[in-house]
């Protein structure tokens, strides 16, 4: 079982949710490590989640195959949030990002489908340029983060390096409706041609929404999960099956 530590202290504020973090894990660092399970550790020794390592590679190529269909470059990471969230944001340098947190890989657990959902529904957003136009709908600020202890490996391991200064970009908290809509249906596109089932985009959003008993989900701030959006995915998908018949 192996144990692995990514520390990072900046604020980010993304396209598809505000959501600030304070540990981070780049997943295709982690991918390349031998053992059946892998344990995400933050400094203090507690434990921010375990996975299969089959998880973990099954969700690294789900990125890797949506990133090739929506021909954008991101890099994707976990980071720590115990509430369900996921967003797709710059970094200053120009870096693109699709993060899932902590509580909503705790939520999808091992259901690769729904991971193909969710990563296609933020790759959509950098494929149709929605995080520039959030950025310009609003004021931009910059907050400079650090990235300390950016050390992958073995607890006890001393950090690999530190990359200091390091700015965020931060964007306008949500996309509206239009833009929701059209990545709801890249998505679905994505995973169609990447041979994941459509239907999971439907099973994601009604897992959010039994979780939405009455309090703040950071997801919902701009991903609005409901029965009519819930409707639309199921009738989006039922018309792609019926353009593939013969």
């Amino acid at each position: 079982m192996k144990k692995f530590i990514l520390v990072a202290t900046v604020l980010l504020l993304s396209g598809c949710a505000t959501q600030p973090f304070t540990y981070y894990w780049r997943v295709k660092d982690v991918v390349l490590q031998k053992g059946p399970t892998v344990e995400f550790y933050k400094p203090d020794e507690q434990i921010a989640l375990t996975l299969p390592m089959r998880t973990v590679q099954e969700v690294m190529l789900a990125h890797l195959r949506i990133n090739r269909s929506a021909n954008v470059q991101s890099e994707l990471c976990i980071v720590d949030g115990d509430d369900p969230n996921a967003f797709a944001a710059p970094l200053a340098n120009g870096q693109r990002i699709i993060a899932i947190n902590v509580g909503m890989m705790k939520l999808l657990g091992s259901d690769v489908n729904e991971y193909a959902a969710l990563i296609g529904h933020e790759a959509a957003h950098w494929a149709k340029g929605h995080a520039a136009a959030g950025q310009s709908r609003t004021s931009t600020l910059n907050a400079i983060g650090t990235l300390v202890g950016v050390g992958l490996g073995a607890a006890g391991v001393p950090a690999a390096g530190v990359i200091s200064g390091l700015g965020v970009d931060l964007i306008d908290s949500s996309y509206n409706r239009d833009q929701e809509r059209e990545a709801d249906g890249l998505s679905v596109d994505y995973m169609i041609a990447n041979h994941y089932d459509p239907k999971a985009a439907v099973t994601l959003h009604e897992k959010i929404l039994k979780l939405d008993s009455g309090f703040h989900l950071p997801f919902l701030s701009s991903h609005p999960s409901s029965e009519e959006r819930i409707q639309n995915l199921k009738a989006l998908i039922e018309a792609k099956h019926s353009q593939s018949e013969p």
